[in-house]
């Protein structure tokens, strides 16, 4: 324990005789980390609006013309287990028609209420955009169908896009951090070159080049660990600041919360990475210059 304790204050010192060094090693992790928390945080809640809408529109099952509406009502809610379905005469959606119209509404003048076909819908409150789908696709099998249509076309193309993004993300996000680790490790190389004198004279009466590397590893694990954790602050303030502005402009952004969009998964993982990002720039600086000595 002893031995840790001194390690941690011989690391300490170093920071503080070199802040310059380490204001610069600390400022990299932090814009590195800050990008990856980032990038997280919208694909997080951008899944969970995805999730959010899903849940809010309806599986409409369209029945041809004479189909029996009480049979086919019967079969979709044992197709649905239980789910609500709401039976939509051709009246009904005329008159839905005409609301959604407004001023507009007059060119509808003249049609009958036969216009627009009777139909069925569905409730998939708590559904997810596969389980919505999945349960469209059974529902046309209720006698009568002429057409089943969930009206989440473009939520599928929002889906496929995270998806991609999530993808492409990840990649960019390797390179962002392999760029991370080298920018800091010819940082620390500074300081490193600095005391080269000390660890010449220690490797000269025998220390081991775990006993001379400990403190550089140590102190990149403090700046790592000091940069991920402004990231996060000001990640978990960004949050606090954007979600009631966000909530207040798209009422179904009311569903989101800081945890849709910084869980604590994602806060221990920025905070662990920023410390590996820091112990390996710091494994780099020391190896290249452990080889020299």
């Amino acid at each position: 324990m002893h031995r840790v304790v001194r390690l941690l204050r011989r690391a300490v010192d170093a920071l503080r005789r070199a802040p310059l060094v380490t204001a610069v090693a600390v400022a990299t992790v932090f814009v590195a980390v800050l990008v990856t928390g980032l990038f997280a945080a919208i694909l997080g809640g951008g899944e969970r609006l995805v999730a959010a809408w899903a849940g809010d529109v309806p599986i409409s099952v369209y029945l041809a013309p004479g189909a029996d509406v009480a049979a086919a009502r019967s079969a979709a809610e044992r197709i649905a287990a239980g789910r609500p379905v709401d039976p939509v005469t051709g009246a009904e959606a005329l008159a839905r028609l005409r609301a959604s119209l407004g001023d507009e509404a007059g060119v509808l003048d003249g049609l009958g209420d036969d216009v627009l076909p009777a139909s069925l819908e569905v409730r998939t409150a708590g559904l997810s955009l596969s389980g919505t789908r999945e349960l469209a696709a059974r529902l046309r099998g209720v006698p009568g169908a002429a057409e089943v249509d969930f009206g989440a076309t473009w939520l599928e193309r929002l889906a496929t896009l995270l998806a991609r993004a999530r993808t492409v993300g990840v990649a960019l996000l390797v390179a962002v951090a392999v760029a991370t680790a080298v920018l800091v490790s010819n940082t620390l190389r500074l300081a490193v070159y600095a005391r080269r004198d000390e660890i010449e004279i220690m490797k000269l009466v025998g220390a081991t080049d775990t006993h001379v590397g400990a403190p550089f590893v140590v102190e990149g694990a403090m700046q790592g660990l000091a940069g991920a954790a402004l990231a996060v602050a000001t990640l978990l303030g960004a949050s606090a600041a954007l979600l009631p502005r966000l909530r207040a402009a798209l009422p179904l952004a009311s569903r989101i919360g800081r945890a849709d969009v910084l869980p604590g998964a994602l806060v221990a993982a920025l905070l662990v990475g920023g410390v590996g990002l820091g112990v390996a720039a710091s494994l780099l600086s020391l190896r290249r210059f452990l080889r020299r000595a």
